[in-house]
């Protein structure tokens, strides 16, 4: 193929068609596009066969017809030729940039401003160059009268979408500042108002927008963990302001004790019966059920009262409170039940402590088990709001501090809620399940079951394994400053994710693995753990009665309300690494 040919054809061509003028000198841009057409002539030359092409594309950002015909008035601006290119384009070194977006609507506003401002006489006192001059950004003299065209509108499209993106963004942020709940039909509700307002027709808040938005801002639905009301969040400042001034207070009073000294205690309520609230099932389906061995024992509960140190260690033995109709426990009751070592148990109605049952805490939970001082952290329940409780007097001469956690912050200030209790009642919840699950013929809510899964659960917790994480529940309180990560929690160590059947590690049993204790890491099933009470350190009073080096008292608390029985001896050398942990609590 001959190019000397084509540009003959092409001369004739272009003469015929078009009626050139040759007067005006060649710009840089004639010769820019000669230049292309030589070069692609050029290809030609050693080409034998061609294809040709004709293809329609969509571009992004260039301006349309319409847009395009928005020719700015010249007689406006005193225009002179020979300040800019022709028609107003940019200069050749200049960015050239079609995309209007890129400008605010007060960007417009600003330039339309200062491109339209007047004389005395009444006429516009700018012209072209001298707005191009003040806002290069502008590419050609067309986008002045494409700002003022958007600014009578409010803007672009794509601004007004953003608009209202910004604007719905800050309602809900409003919303979730004061804990309102919001739901996906409120953020639509919500878009289809503004785009209303600012007059954006064709905007639709559909489900595709929606999870778009919900996206770019990170929001998600989830469940409401806590209730408070409007009160509360009105005083919000108020309650950051204490828990602030509570922090400093701990550290203040932390520094003249050591780290078992510095102890926190709390009342938790637990289910008779822990059932999982979430289960597998098929999809569709319109009602899930779930079985529980009574209706009643899921509304009823008893109540624990754990205490933990600052330097990683549960401290005596777990404080128990039964629920008995009459509020006391009869001679045949008290004749068959089963007393751990390592609990302390009483009795209420209600199964929620007292304040006539605090004293009788004190002296048998905590007393024993502490030095000669000890700094005490608890929460505002009045029951134990009374300072006669820790007078030295009435503490055997032991000095005991005790700082009140303020009102509307102990889930986050108070380590056993931030943390600690999470775990005990998730440990507590395995193995009702698996009864559950496996149908074993025993019932946990009875009165025995109870006692025997609190004694295990907290025994289990008082392995040297554990001792980091309950750690980390002063760290994740805002009360200890050492992150004492990584560690393990109950699921990693007494409860791991299994990838095959695992039998139980006690001979001659081939049920199926429960759990995997803490101390020696065996596995073992509910039988072998639960029914046959695997317990380290501490011994059962009943089962291990005539290895016990001295008798075991029983003391009652003469009460309205309530009847407690407590062992006086606390533990037997039995696991001497155990023992050789606790004794630090016990000498501090």
């Amino acid at each position: 193929m001959n190019p000397a040919n084509i540009v003959d054809c092409l001369c004739d061509l272009v003469k015929n068609g078009l009626s050139l003028n040759s007067t005006t000198s060649v710009s840089q841009k004639e010769r820019e596009v000669a230049q292309h057409l030589c070069a692609t002539i050029s290809t030609f030359n050693e080409c034998k066969i061609f294809e040709y092409k004709d293809e329609i594309t969509l571009d992004v950002g260039e301006m349309s017809d319409e847009c395009e015909s928005e020719v700015f008035n010249k007689n406006d601006y005193n225009y002179d030729s020979s300040e800019a290119n022709d028609d107003g384009e940019p200069k050749e070194n200049e960015r050239i940039s079609y995309d209007i977006s890129e400008y605010s609507l007060e960007y417009m506003k600003e330039v339309v401003a200062y491109a339209d401002a007047k004389d005395s006489s009444g006429k516009r006192r700018r012209s072209w160059k001298s707005v191009h001059d003040r806002y290069k950004r502008i590419p050609a003299q067309t986008y002045v009268s494409r700002f003022r065209k958007y600014i009578e509108q409010h803007g672009t499209k794509r601004q007004k979408t953003q608009n209202i993106d910004e604007i719905v963004f800050t309602k809900f942020i409003d919303a979730r500042d004061n804990s309102l709940m919001v739901h996906d039909i409120d953020i639509q509700r919500w878009a289809l108002k503004i785009a209303k307002e600012i007059k954006l027709d064709e905007f639709h808040a559909s489900d595709g927008w929606l999870k778009n938005f919900k996206g770019r801002h990170g929001i998600v639905s989830r469940r409401v963990t806590n209730i408070v009301t409007k009160h509360e969040v009105a005083n919000h400042a108020l309650i950051e302001k204490s828990k602030e001034d509570f922090i400093k207070d701990f550290y203040v009073h932390s520094s003249h004790f050591n780290l078992s000294q510095i102890l926190n205690t709390d009342q938790v309520g637990i289910e008779k019966e822990v059932y999982s609230k979430r289960t597998l099932s098929f999809a569709g389906e319109k009602k899930t059920f779930g079985a529980v061995a009574s209706k009643n024992a899921t509304t009823h509960s008893y109540t624990v009262q754990p205490t933990i140190s600052l330097g990683g260690k549960q401290i005596g033995p777990i404080f128990l409170c039964l629920q008995e109709p009459t509020g006391k426990m009869g001679e045949t009751v008290k004749k068959n039940l089963f007393e751990p070592s390592n609990v302390i148990i009483t009795c209420s109605s209600s199964g929620k402590l007292t304040s006539s049952l605090v004293t009788y805490w004190r002296d048998n939970c905590l007393l024993p088990y502490i030095g000669k001082k000890c700094l005490l952290l608890s929460d505002s329940w009045s029951g134990q709001n009374d300072a006669s409780i820790y007078d030295k007097v009435n503490c055997k001469n032991k000095h005991l501090t005790r700082i009140q956690i303020p009102q509307k912050t102990t889930n986050e200030l108070q380590p056993l809620d931030v943390y600690y209790n999470r775990q005990m009642k998730n440990f507590i919840k395995k193995i009702y399940s698996r009864v559950n699950l496996d149908e074993i013929p025993i019932h946990m809510h009875e009165r025995n079951n109870i006692i025997k899964i609190v004694s295990l659960v907290h025994n289990q917790l008082s392995a040297p394994v554990f001792c980091k994480m309950i750690r980390y529940s002063w760290f994740a309180s805002g009360l200890s400053k050492t992150d004492p990560s990584p560690f393990y929690n109950v699921n990693e160590v007494c409860f791991p994710p299994i990838t095959s059947y695992e039998e139980c590690s006690v001979d001659d049993c081939d049920e199926a693995v429960l759990i995997t204790c803490a101390f020696c890491s065996k596995k073992l099933c509910f039988h072998d753990f639960f029914v046959d009470y695997h317990f380290h350190g501490y011994m059962s009073k009943r089962i291990n009665q005539e290895r016990i080096s001295s008798m075991l008292s029983t003391t009652t608390v003469p009460s309205e309300e309530s009847t407690c029985t407590a062992p006086q001896q606390l533990c037997i050398d039995v696991d001497d690494t155990f023992n050789d942990y606790n004794k630090e609590n016990i000498l501090d």
